[in-house]
């Protein structure tokens, strides 16, 4: 039993404050349904438009507990954090929302081939060459689900820009609703619109876009486009070790929500793509993106959330693209293609950190190199394909049950 709350007609059930069991009378004689309830589903959309659906979810989930209930909404973590808001906390399973990823538009078009080979650990290398041209292509088309909808209705990857502009478009016109006033408004669309140019870079607030939006505006503005996953703000840590305290004091680095808006919006045409490495092309942006977003899918019913590594030391410009925790280390990872010689960063933070492990994702097959620091420490280099950026903790896992055999 589908409800879309933006429809007034679907809306008026929940406004008149009809006891639960009479609710759910109500919405099966709109619907048709005579299945039994344990066999039915209520999926709520577009809830952020009505504050009474809220307020009925504790009902539902107490008093029709065998019926299962799905809701979802545009910006619904933005809404519910509003003043005057009660959400049922403890009854509500939360489930953040990501672009479709590589697995998913494998799965999608198909490819099983692919998925059987990507569930190999390791990945064989005469697998590699046919996944990463498959992959580069899911780079540049993104995991907006209207897009790969389209792809699979036979549409050509050339010919769906529109859907691009659609949805960018709309995500232009749908956040500035929830801003608290007009001047908050306009400040939502700059900030959203100068995103694709900041992508992967470092940014200050002040002035960002080159505006004249004071830091406090920027940075309130930028904190609502994160609560409804539109971009991402990445933040470095000094730490080496768990936990890694983030440090808002610092320059957070940008991300976007998807890779194909990404490349629609900068403009990247299919001719100019090589399929031997994304590091090479489009300055790396396009790589560093989709890692990031592969690494964030990873987060599905907690806050998505990602660091990167910055030294602390005054002077100092060692950082580190991404860190992730595992068995109570923090692994650093480096999106970069070219030698195993150049990681400068990487080799500062190894040579500090009570650990001998780091990650490189970059446009070849999976490898592990031993290697030493400038220091002369030992350490271990799992190179990786970017597309296994999903699978990041099964070859850290692989790595080290690998090094106790």
């Amino acid at each position: 039993m589908e409800l879309n709350l933006e429809a007034p007609g679907e809306k008026s059930v929940f406004e008149r404050k009809l006891p639960v069991h009479d609710l759910i009378s109500a919405i099966r004689l709109s619907k048709g349904n005579t299945a039994p309830l344990r066999e039915s589903l209520l999926f709520i959309d577009e809830i952020q438009a009505c504050t009474s659906a809220l307020q009925y979810l504790r009902l539902l989930y107490e008093e029709v507990p065998e019926l299962p209930v799905i809701t979802s909404g545009s910006l619904l973590n933005v809404y519910v954090s509003g003043p005057g808001i009660e959400f049922p906390v403890g009854r509500v399973e939360h489930c953040f929302m990501h672009p479709v990823t590589f697995r998913e538009y494998l799965q999608a078009l198909e490819r099983d081939d692919m998925l059987e080979e990507l569930d190999k650990l390791p990945l064989q290398d005469y697998a590699f060459p046919s996944i990463y041209r498959e992959f580069v292509r899911y780079t540049l088309l993104g995991g907006m689900p209207e897009i790969v909808q389209a792809l699979l209705e036979g549409n050509e990857p050339d010919s769906i820009g529109g859907i691009y502009s659609s949805l960018f478009i709309s995500f232009l016109d749908d956040v500035p609703k929830y801003a608290p006033n007009r001047t908050m408004a306009g400040i939502l669309r700059h900030c959203l619109e100068n995103v694709p140019a900041e992508t992967g870079n470092r940014i200050t607030f002040h002035g960002f876009g080159a505006s004249g939006y004071r830091s406090r505006e920027v940075s309130q503005a930028m904190n609502i486009l994160q609560k409804a996953l539109l971009l991402h703000l990445v933040y470095p840590t000094g730490q080496l070790e768990p936990p890694a305290i983030t440090n808002k004091r610092k320059s957070p680095k940008l991300f976007f929500v998807d890779s194909g808006l990404l490349a629609n919006a900068l403009n990247v045409q299919w001719n100019e793509m090589g399929t031997e490495d994304l590091n090479a092309s489009f300055r790396g942006v396009l790589a560093e993106q989709v890692v990031a977003q592969s690494l964030l899918s990873l987060h599905n019913h907690t806050i998505p959330k990602l660091q990167f590594w910055a030294r602390n030391k005054r002077g100092s410009n060692a950082e580190v693209d991404f860190i992730v925790q595992h068995s109570g280390k923090l692994i650093p990872i480096e999106v970069k293609s070219g030698s195993t010689g150049k990681l400068r960063s990487l080799h500062r933070f190894i040579e500090d950190c009570d650990h001998d492990v780091a990650i490189r994702f970059y446009g070849g097959p999976v490898r592990v190199d031993s290697l030493n620091t400038p220091n002369g420490k030992k350490f271990r280099l799992m190179s990786l394909p970017h597309f296994l950026a999903e699978n990041i903790d099964s070859y850290i896992n692989w790595l080290f049950q690998s090094q106790s055999n």
